[in-house]
């Protein structure tokens, strides 16, 4: 497996190696069988690149074969191309150079979501709706996503040419943007959800969370937080060292959050709390779903454990294998060298004999895992990934509503509509939308129009009350992204959500799990 494969970054150290093709497996003079095995593995490459009837890819087939051996150890052990460590290195590190755009494929081309605020996209006054159509005179239309991101970003203060289509203009516009660090927040998202409910949604787990964290803390503190959401669904973990202080901010000075077991010696480990950075002191939910791994399996599983707060949502992926990540070059090798146990003693790793199994996740509900203990000795079950205090399935969209997000419906019919809307109005308008019934017998005729649904679909759509009130929603959703900003935008989606709905629905059992921990610990003051 390539891309789908999760990659938890702990460590990053260096490997020297030397020259020729057995570089790449690790050659080790005072251990003969594996410098056997690598000689063989160079001759073999040698025969094939000089003898093949046509020329191979050297470098292709290489990274082919070590990722075919890698696949023998574990689902997660991965060899990480130039390309690949780079953009992993940029996501740690917390920014990258390139021009401020969210970028996706709609309707087949290459369109702006949104301009980050305060880059130079949006200072060129790029807009939701542009329609990138060449790169450096370029065009964009065979370009893959990665291709166009490759093209778009580069060192800092170079110019990059960009040729954009705007909806309700017939001639192209030609923009020349300097490219300069763009940051890549790792909290999304930080707001009340209620007067007195705040909600923090962290994507990723990287150098730059424990800070954004502290200041999400410090602002939802200030606007009357007394209870904390935090959502950990989809996140699909990053640095170890994230995980330690991000748990941190939750935990007492000291505490156990998570250890780690392995061959060598050196990876038997225990990480507790540093007892440093901003600390929240009151009732805290965490939500999860299948998409939360690795960082985010530490942080909710510490948080379980020691009774601090309420875990909300579906089990989590399973996620629990150390990967040592060594830079080889220019190139990564993240190697699994230990396994992930919680403060219980639960190992976080589902089983992986079956492959297929573990990428769909069918080995994840075994209601038979062993039985731990809480702190306050609550038990929890074992056998892979964390299992929620409060289990909840996200609900499923309609047929015809799914459809309409796939083809982008929402999207385009949001562009239409502020199409025309002077740019000084934009926002208000977005905010002030009602989609009533004209509105939607508008967006009928447009899907309609459109091909994107036929009137048999509308009809079964129109005679579904939640598939409606999903479609009201979603319209306003993208006018508001469009219009305003992504956060507007989430902050209507995250109305329509289930778990979050049944998070705010269990406050309570957050405030119980609060007070005993409280009576045990103090609260802070």
């Amino acid at each position: 497996m390539n891309s789908s494969r999760l990659v938890i970054v702990s460590v990053i150290a260096t490997l020297a190696l030397g020259a020729g093709a057995g570089v790449l497996f690790g050659k080790k003079a005072t251990e003969p069988d594996e410098t056997d095995v690598a000689r063989r593995t160079a001759i073999l490459t040698r025969t094939v690149l000089s003898w093949y009837p046509t020329e191979p890819d050297s470098e292709s087939l290489v990274y082919a074969g070590i990722e075919r051996m890698l696949e023998q150890l574990d689902p997660h052990s991965n060899f990480l191309e130039p390309k690949v460590f780079r953009k992993m290195r940029e996501r740690q590190e917390g920014s990258f150079f390139g021009v401020g755009i969210i970028i996706s494929r709609r309707a087949g081309k290459v369109t702006v979501i949104a301009p980050i605020a305060g880059t130079p996209a949006a200072r060129k006054g790029i807009r939701a709706g542009d329609v990138i159509s060449a790169v450096d005179g370029d065009p964009t239309e065979e370009m893959t996503l990665d291709e166009f991101v490759d093209r778009v970003r580069g060192p800092e203060g170079t110019t990059v040419h960009l040729t954009i289509q705007r909806p309700g203009f017939d001639e192209p516009l030609e923009l020349d943007i300097e490219r300069t660090r763009i940051p890549t927040n790792s909290v999304r998202y930080a707001f009340m959800l209620t007067p007195d409910t705040g909600y923090v949604l962290l994507s990723e787990f990287s150098n730059t969370s424990p800070a954004e964290i502290d200041a999400a803390l410090r602002k939802l503190e200030a606007d009357g937080m007394r209870h904390l959401i935090l959502d950990l669904r989809d996140d699909p973990g990053g640095a170890l060292e994230a995980a330690i202080e991000v748990s941190d901010r939750f935990l007492e000075k000291g505490m156990l959050i998570v250890s780690t077991k392995g061959r060598a010696p050196g990876n038997n480990a225990e990480y507790r709390a540093p007892g440093g950075g901003v600390r929240y002191h009151g009732p805290l939910t965490i939500l999860v779903n299948t998409g939360s791994a690795s960082a985010s399996e530490i942080v909710s599983g510490a948080v379980q454990d020691h009774d601090r707060g309420l875990i909300v949502g579906e089990p989590t992926w399973g996620k629990g294998l150390v990967q040592t990540v060594y830079t080889i070059r220019d190139a990564g090798l993240a190697l699994t060298t230990a396994r992930y146990y919680t403060p219980s003693g639960r190992c976080i790793q589902r089983d992986y004999d079956s492959f297929i199994d573990y990428m769909m996740h069918r080995n994840g509900e075994d209601e038979t895992g062993p039985v731990y203990h809480t702190e306050t000795g609550r038990p929890v079950r074992g056998g892979g990934g964390i299992h929620p205090d409060v289990t909840v399935e996200a609900r499923k969209l309609s047929e015809e509503v799914a459809i309409l997000y796939g083809k982008s419906a929402f999207f385009r019919f949001a562009i239409e509509l502020l199409k025309d809307v002077p740019e000084k109005e934009k926002q208000a308008f977005a905010r002030k939308l009602t989609v009533d019934d004209l509105v939607l017998a508008r967006f009928r005729k447009f899907v309609l129009g459109a091909d994107i649904l036929d009137e048999e679909e509308w009809k079964k759509l129109a005679a579904d009350p939640q598939a409606i009130d999903d479609v009201r929603r979603a319209i306003r959703v993208e006018v508001l992204n469009s219009g305003v900003g992504l956060e507007a935008g989430y902050r209507e989606a995250i109305t329509g959500d289930n778990q979050v709905a049944e998070a705010l629905a269990h406050a309570d059992e957050a405030e119980r799990l609060w007070e005993g921990w409280v009576e045990r610990h103090g609260d802070g003051s």
